[in-house]
């Protein structure tokens, strides 16, 4: 719908919801939503916005391999980092409860402060390679269990510890985590993570990276791609000061974006998030994101906003055609926010 017919349903006795869920944020190019054309519209969407998501402004975009990632920029207050994202050796251990399960795994932080981890990060031996199902922040003196996945369908057994590595899962398996489906509506749901879609998206991404392993582990995939990555000689990416997130683009369309609370998160794990899209996108020809498009599937995350779900802290945008977001709080403070584009032919929802 053109951006008048837009502004005329959101003048209208339409509920603003309605209006919303009933996709007036039309796509132009690429599966990605246009944004409102009128400071009216403008200021009366912001108005409904969720408070939980801050405002988010997007930089020049820059080309790493076959992607173009862009700065995401937020206005919320920068406060002192009360976690860490690495962790000194012995601070955190990570193993097979006494009774292994697919789905489960007991972690321990020795440390005196939390340790923020991150939806999709790679966990590398124990039976079986797994990867985290959702953002999680383990409290310091702080034994938990770790919810997962498995990434490697032919092996059950071995040594009982594991090690939390940088490597993240890429975007299909990411979709696989968080259980996304479509509706008769045409949204995407979010739900629960499926272990046999999953198994069949690690499966794909070793057909689409020419990287098939005896037990379909993932993390040896990432092993191989990492070696592959390195060959290219590609500069290493760079955030800017004052940056707090991150929107990679691939085939000239926005896919996933990730924004954190404080800076050095970002700098922390720009490299690691940039990496796991990487290996796709080389098997297609560069095509450059355009930075309106960019800015169009953040202002639609950020016109979403996102919700309280079942899982305490965790929150996530109810059904919409185009965005798959999660939020991680901590006592009402937003820690992390991550959105895939399932539209992007790399994510490909069921």
């Amino acid at each position: 719908m053109e951006s008048n017919n837009w502004a005329e349903s959101l003048l209208s006795s339409k509920p603003l919801d309605q209006v919303i869920a009933d996709g007036v944020l039309s796509a132009q190019a690429l599966n990605v939503p246009t944004a409102p054309a009128s400071d009216q519209a403008q200021g009366a969407l912001w108005a409904h916005l969720n408070q939980d998501l801050p405002q988010m402004h997007v930089g020049r975009g820059q080309r790493y391999g076959n992607l173009t990632w862009f700065p995401v920029f937020t206005d919320a207050p920068i406060k002192a980092r009360e976690y860490v994202t690495i962790t000194e050796p012995g601070q955190v251990s990570v193993a097979e409860g006494s009774s292994p399960e697919v789905g489960f795994l007991e972690i321990s932080n020795k440390g005196q402060k939390p340790v923020l981890l991150l939806e999709g990060t790679l966990l590398e031996g124990g039976w079986q390679h797994r990867a985290l199902t959702r953002t999680v922040l383990i409290g310091a003196n702080v034994s938990t269990i770790l919810p997962v996945v498995c990434v490697e369908a032919g092996r059950w057994g071995g040594d009982a510890n594991q090690r939390i590595g940088v490597k993240t899962a890429p975007a299909r398996v990411r979709k696989a985590i968080r259980g996304m489906r479509k509706s008769a509506d045409g949204t995407y749901l979010q739900s629960y993570a499926n272990q046999s879609d999953v198994w069949h998206e690690v499966s794909n991404f070793a057909t689409n990276t020419n990287k098939m392993r005896p037990t379909q582990s993932l993390v040896e995939m990432a092993d191989e791609n990492a070696i592959d990555t390195a060959a290219l000689k590609l500069e290493k990416p760079k955030p800017i000061f004052g940056q707090r997130g991150v929107l990679v683009a691939v085939a000239g369309s926005p896919l996933a974006l990730e924004v954190f609370d404080h800076p050095d998160t970002l700098a922390e794990r720009l490299e690691s998030i940039l990496d796991a899209y990487l290996p796709e996108s080389l098997a297609k020809p560069f095509v450059a994101c355009k930075s309106q498009l960019a800015r169009d599937f953040v202002y639609r995350v950020e016109t979403i906003g996102v919700e309280p779900t079942d899982v305490e802290e965790r929150m996530r945008n109810r059904p919409d055609k185009y965005v798959a977001a999660e939020a991680v709080t901590n006592l009402g403070e937003l820690l992390h926010i991550s959105a895939l584009n399932a539209q992007h032919e790399l994510v490909s929802a069921l």
